[in-house]
């Protein structure tokens, strides 16, 4: 049992909203239910990726979060175009032995320094109190050793506020944001929507 919502914006960004969705899983109405959480999408970009998500769930049998990072995970224009919340169950065995369901609802997004959008957090913000300003005014660049592999998330970041012109550096990738289980770079998850904690860690204050 699914939902997928095709639509963007407020939906799948807002934390209300995201919320919301979780709680619709949680209390077992359906089994998943996935949306999209840009600022605009794209049918065009969006559906072939979809199409094969819904084909591992149904015809494979995969687990739902395999099935999105080997749909969306392995499709870098749509996951480019809008990362893609999901929240969903799945049965895990407790120490005493006695299956449990447990919900977790997650955002894969893509990783695109040039596009502002640093472990593929579009809502960074200057970390620079007085200023906070969006990620589209601020231009992002790796710093010092990069990393490449399974360890690329050890590639600091640096950058220059457009702004109010403070310049980052050596800023390590929260340990909160993982490495996505698929055969290509930049892409991550991390839980959502975030906490507060979470927040103050990206400059939302």
């Amino acid at each position: 049992r699914g939902l997928v919502i095709c639509a963007c914006g407020a939906t799948g960004r807002l934390a209300q909203s995201a919320l919301m969705l979780k709680r619709i899983v949680e209390r077992d109405v359906f089994d998943f239910v996935l949306t999209f959480a840009g600022v605009s999408t794209l049918d065009s970009v969006v559906v072939p990726a979809l199409n094969r998500f819904i084909e591992n769930v149904y015809v494979f049998d995969m687990q739902i979060w395999q099935a999105l990072e080997e749909s969306f995970g392995e499709d870098r224009h749509a996951l480019n175009q809008s990362p893609v919340f999901l929240a969903f169950s799945k049965i895990h065995i407790g120490s005493d032995n006695v299956p449990h369901r447990v919900v977790e609802a997650r955002l894969l997004a893509y990783s695109n320094l040039d596009d502002g959008r640093p472990w593929g957090l579009d809502i960074y913000r200057c970390l620079n109190a007085e200023c906070q300003a969006p990620a589209y005014n601020i231009i992002f660049h790796p710093d010092g050793k990069q990393w490449f592999g399974q360890n690329w998330l050890k590639t600091k970041v640096k950058y220059h506020c457009l702004k109010c012109h403070t310049k980052q550096r050596h800023i390590s990738c929260p340990d909160w944001i993982h490495p996505a289980k698929t055969q290509n770079f930049g892409r991550v998850w991390y839980p959502w929507p975030l906490t507060e904690a979470q927040q103050r860690e990206i400059g939302i204050i």
